[in-house]
């Protein structure tokens, strides 16, 4: 019995094997049944990979959120969230990776000016500077539609080319004028407001430390950058100014004119003025001209501070001191913010995630306009979230591969990108330069800061829009410089 049923096997199996072998054939003589397998088993691939991909994504993107909430620095949540998704994806192996990704990110000739140009901006805002340049501007401008409001905007864009950050500029300045304004009875949204954008001017007028990043990221001219950043920062506070002056003439409470005084516009006024403006003058002219670059023309930007700081006899060791130190802990936060963006990057890059989210892109075939206007949506709504760099440095790894495949000028993106950032700096709930001037308000409500910003956030959204139709606002100068 036992051996009747071994045959019986052995026959099943030799049958199983003999159509097995006849269906084989079948398929080589079939080429579109063939084909149609292989596309199944693609299809499946396929599938299977876009799962992973999915699962990946929304595994990193609620990891990255709940580190956000949590609280923890922008810097360590993104180094967590891109090493637990190279581990989950490749074990250990891609993270033998990290050391010369941290390395060859730090070891950056592009980087290089970033500490130079903070070291900069803290002489000037420790020794003095700023404040006797404001007092002096304000002697000067008092006079037109706005009054002093207008010495904001300027003292802002000047002292913004000279630190190169938002904070900086909106805090040094507010420090001076802001009792100064209340005292005189200058209406305190119009007060905050002025401030508050005039602030945003110091990542957009260069040097920027924003803009360096963004070069080091993108792999984009430095100088480049900076050139392409000069009109729209001006055309900015054009538009500032304009604004104040018509809201001024409209409603003369919010800016009283004051009589000018004998005597006021001195020569010792006017002495106070130029040596900040002979600074920033020269290190831009360093650089736009190919006489330095631009880590030499921060290099001579530092030296020249000091002279000025000892000039005006505020180059005491005290200041020299915290200069240093607080140069020295802003420059670790961003090369750590740098770096930690750059593990986050390569973690999307090994999983397939930008590319992949890039061929989605493509494939959908949206309008120029439409994506740039899901730019702009995606920026804004992060910037009520979370602070501008970081901002920046979350979301570059993930739109630099969409916005090469859309054809968008990169340096022309940066400075959108800049402008983005702006905003989100004067937006409720996290915009730092609200918070920095509802501290220095003298008890003024939170409410009042942020209503004399908002019709500022609209002018940048309008500007937006004019530099989407007229690319020539950011492109003119640096095509017209480079032709030379």
């Amino acid at each position: 019995m036992d051996a009747a049923v071994g045959d019986a096997g052995r026959c099943g199996s030799t049958g199983l094997g003999h159509l097995r072998r006849r269906g084989a054939r079948t398929d080589r003589a079939d080429p579109a049944r063939l084909g149609r397998r292989r596309q199944l088993r693609q299809t499946h691939r396929d599938g299977e990979l876009v799962v992973t991909l999915v699962t990946f994504s929304l595994f990193t993107l609620i990891l990255l959120i709940l580190l956000l909430a949590s609280g923890l620095w922008i810097a360590i949540a993104l180094m967590t969230t891109g090493i637990s998704g190279l581990y989950i994806m490749g074990g250990l192996k891609p993270l033998l990776a990290l050391g010369s990704i941290s390395w060859n990110t730090i070891d950056s000739f592009t980087l290089i000016p970033v500490p130079l140009f903070i070291v900069m901006g803290a002489i000037i805002l420790r020794c003095g500077i700023a404040e006797r340049f404001y007092a002096a501007l304000a002697v000067w401008l008092r006079f037109l539609p706005g009054g002093l409001l207008q010495s904001n905007i300027i003292a802002c864009s000047i002292f913004a080319a000279a630190c190169g950050s938002s904070v900086a500029t909106a805090g040094t300045i507010g420090t001076v004028t802001i009792p100064q304004l209340q005292q005189r009875g200058y209406s305190n949204p119009m007060i905050f407001g002025s401030l508050a954008a005039g602030g945003t001017l110091g990542i957009l007028i260069p040097p920027s430390i924003v803009m360096i990043i963004y070069c080091s990221i993108v792999d984009q001219s430095v100088a480049t950058m900076f050139i392409a950043g000069i009109m729209p920062g001006l055309a900015l506070a054009a538009i500032f100014m304009g604004y104040i002056a018509i809201r001024s003439l409209l409603d003369p409470s919010v800016a009283p004119v004051e009589p000018p005084k004998p005597g006021e516009r001195s020569l010792r006024s006017l002495l106070d003025i130029l040596p900040l403006m002979g600074l920033i003058s020269f290190v831009m002219a360093s650089i736009y001209l190919g006489w330095a670059t631009a880590t030499e023309a921060a290099a001579i930007g530092v030296v020249a501070a000091y002279a000025i700081a000892l000039l005006y006899g505020g180059l005491t060791w005290n200041n020299v001191k915290l200069a240093h130190v607080e140069a020295v802990r802003t420059t670790c936060m961003v090369l750590f913010i740098v770096v930690s963006a750059q593990v986050f990057s390569y973690a999307l890059v090994y999983s397939g995630v930008s590319r992949a989210l890039t061929e989605y892109v493509i494939a959908l075939q949206l309008p120029p306009f439409v994506l740039f206007m899901a730019i702009m949506g995606l920026y804004l709504g992060l910037g009520c979230l979370i602070d501008g760099s970081s901002m920046m440095l979350l979301t570059l790894p993930v739109l630099y591969p969409i916005v090469q495949a859309a054809h968008f000028d990169l340096i022309w993106f940066g400075v959108i990108v800049v402008v983005l950032i702006e905003i989100g700096m004067i937006t409720p709930p996290i915009g730092l330069n609200l918070f920095v001037l509802h501290a220095m308000g003298n008890g003024r409500p939170f409410s009042e800061v942020v209503r004399g910003s908002m019709p500022y956030v609209a002018l940048m959204l309008i500007f937006l829009i004019v530099m989407w139709f007229e690319p020539g606002i950011v492109l003119w100068l640096p095509n017209h410089m480079t032709a030379k």
